[in-house]
């Protein structure tokens, strides 16, 4: 080998290295590094210490607390009471009804959790005797209950499965925990596996979201609303369709089978005390479960949607699409997006016709109620105030 051939070897070998090291170094720096889209929603899960993402938006539960828990180490500790009570779900043409729920409220506070934590769960089960619905029911039973948590993957013995995973429910008076470790960040929901086709139906539902440690800056949304929807059927009895102020709500409703009542968060548009404000510019999340026994057609006006999540798992973004309606079945979990580049009073309510009305009534000025909630721009001319608290037309 001569001189020159050495000088060439030499010169490819230092090429190949400074090729090497140069790569390395961009790696490091982070510049040409792509974020994992795993996240909830299609967010990316980057650590805070790492110093590329940010905390992720504050939640809000229009009508119904949000509530954290206690976080001590790195357990997250919730306590859940499951009760019968009087709930306003209407503000026309009754306004009361006796519901079953968690601490005090149907649908149950929203559970919020960030991933990675142990959550626990304590139930303690005060629901009244009741008579089982059916032709053959006469007196009131104990009324054993469990709780399921639904989308979450948890271990078999915290699935909460009466008389299957769960042998043995949670009888009145009793307190029962399940504790597991969600499995990723997502939209998810918890609620009766005992008697479902009643005590669900009854109120005993609720959503848990899983919030990811931190989200990647250009995924973070301005507004972060949870929304369960519900129908209910507050009559005079099993057999009677009256609507009745304070009625226990029926899980089959009697005569059509149409429940008069459908809400967003425990209570129709008209009751819901005001408007969802948001900013122009604003880019806004919901995150829907349907509780309901029904399918509902989620429609959003003014705006275009996408939907970045479904049943817990995020839709990656070139799959998404626009949309202004979402159709999702008993037991479905969504997480549509939208910016806010539309000023305006607008309406989100399912586009079934009867879920829109109170017991076949219709709002203000004919205004839809029932299953609807309104998207208020700050600077925009407030929504009428006649439509909050309508008690419908003088007879």
């Amino acid at each position: 080998m001569n001189r020159s051939d050495t000088l060439g070897i030499v010169a490819v070998v230092v090429a190949v290295v400074s090729l090497v090291v140069a790569t390395v170094a961009l790696s490091a720096d982070g510049g040409a590094t792509k974020v994992p889209d795993t996240g909830v929603g299609g967010q990316a899960d980057v650590g805070l210490d790492g110093g590329d993402g940010v905390e992720p938006t504050a939640l809000v539960t229009p009508s119904v607390t949000t509530e954290d828990g206690d976080l001590v180490g790195d357990v997250r500790t919730f306590r859940l009471t499951a009760a019968q009570f009087e709930q306003q779900i209407a503000a026309f043409p009754i306004k009361m009804a006796t519901v079953w729920g968690y601490n005090g409220s149907t649908p149950g506070p929203t559970l919020l959790a960030t991933e990675g934590e142990v959550v626990r769960i304590e139930v303690t089960n005060d629901l009244p005797p009741s008579v089982p619905p059916g032709p053959l029911a006469s007196e009131p039973a104990p009324t054993n209950t469990t709780v399921h948590f639904h989308g979450l993957h948890q271990p078999n013995d915290a699935d909460g499965v009466a008389g299957i995973s769960q042998p043995d429910p949670i009888a009145p008076g009793e307190t029962f925990a399940y504790e597991f470790t969600p499995e990723h960040a997502g939209s998810f929901a918890y609620h009766s596996h005992t008697d479902g086709a009643v005590q669900e139906l009854r109120g005993l539902d609720g959503m848990f979201i899983i919030q990811p440690q931190s989200v990647a800056t250009e995924d973070q949304v301005d507004v972060d609303v949870a929304m369960t929807l519900q129908q209910f059927a507050p009559v005079a009895g099993p057999m009677d369709p009256m609507v009745t102020n304070g009625a226990l709500v029926q899980p089959f409703p009697p005569g059509t089978g149409d429940f008069p009542f459908s809400t967003i968060n425990g209570k129709t548009g008209e009751a819901s005390g005001g408007p969802i404000l948001i900013d122009e510019g604003d880019r806004v999340r919901i995150r829907l479960y349907n509780a309901s026994n029904l399918e509902h057609s989620m429609h959003l006006h003014g705006h275009d949607f996408a939907v970045t999540s479904q049943n817990g798992h995020p839709v990656p973004p070139q799959a998404r699409s626009e949309e202004t309606t979402q159709t999702m079945g008993p037991g479905d979990f969504f997480e549509i997006e939208f910016v806010a580049d539309n000023p305006g009073n607008w309406i989100f309510h399912c586009h079934v016709p009867h879920h829109t009305a109170n017991a076949k009534m219709s709002g203000y000025n004919g205004a839809p109620v029932g299953m609807t909630r309104i998207f208020s721009y700050r600077d925009y001319q407030p929504v009428p105030p006649e439509y909050f608290g309508y008690e419908g037309s003088p007879s």
